[in-house]
């Protein structure tokens, strides 16, 4: 793995127990309110959903508790897929799935990236894994985008520093060839919003780019 698993099946269960004692969410979501967020588009209407990088099982307790989620996939490493479909077995959880490539899953409606695409080499090649599975919104959250006409690139590569002694490389995306590559795909950008979750300090790329962002973007298929 490229980033590290600080998980375990003991801690998983503390979410849960924890959880179903107090019903309120344990860890923090990059997407602040997401449970708040998802309501307004889906009301009391019934859908699936995908969390990719999702790894604290106390998310999907939370938001099968507020929303009618009929089915919860989450995708991430195996060691951690492993640890959540031990959960399932035990507590025999009908509508989560926890899942090692996006080919096991159906139907989605809605797919939410909290703080994970910048993390994947080829998240091109990925997307389009996603798109054939055709949900109606995708939300990218806690994600960096850069505005420039100087580098003439789709995305920088950038190294992670907060997680030492890990060594970590992400993407910065270029705000304006992402938005077209979803464009072209037919999905559209319908809500930006900055993300307040995390404070990320962009001084030393100020030289080359004239402005960087750390943005929560909803996107829906047309």
């Amino acid at each position: 793995n490229f980033y590290p698993v600080d998980t375990n099946f003991k801690s998983q269960l503390d979410y849960l127990y924890k959880f179903n004692k107090n019903k309120k969410l344990i860890n923090n979501t990059t997407k602040k309110n997401l449970d708040r967020f998802l309501k307004k588009i889906y009301n009391t209407r019934s859908f699936s959903f995908l969390d990719v990088g999702g790894d604290k099982i106390d998310l999907f307790l939370f938001l099968s508790y507020k929303l009618k989620i009929t089915k919860y996939f989450v995708l991430n490493f195996p060691e951690i897929i492993s640890i959540f479909k031990l959960i399932k077995f035990k507590f025999k959880y009908k509508n989560f799935y926890p899942i090692n490539n996006i080919s096991s899953s159906k139907n989605i409606d809605f797919v939410y990236f909290g703080s994970s695409i910048q993390y994947f080499k080829n998240y091109k090649s990925f997307l389009k894994k996603i798109f054939k599975k055709k949900p109606k919104f995708i939300l990218f959250s806690g994600t960096t985008f850069f505005y420039n006409d100087i580098i003439k690139r789709e995305t920088i590569v950038v190294k992670q520093t907060n997680i030492l002694p890990n060594t970590v490389y992400l993407f910065f995306f270029n705000f304006n060839d992402f938005i077209f590559f979803l464009k072209k795909i037919n999905y559209k950008l319908i809500n930006s919003k900055k993300n307040n979750t995390a404070k990320i300090n962009y001084e030393n790329f100020k030289i080359n780019l004239k402005k960087v962002e750390y943005l929560d973007l909803l996107f829906k298929k047309i």
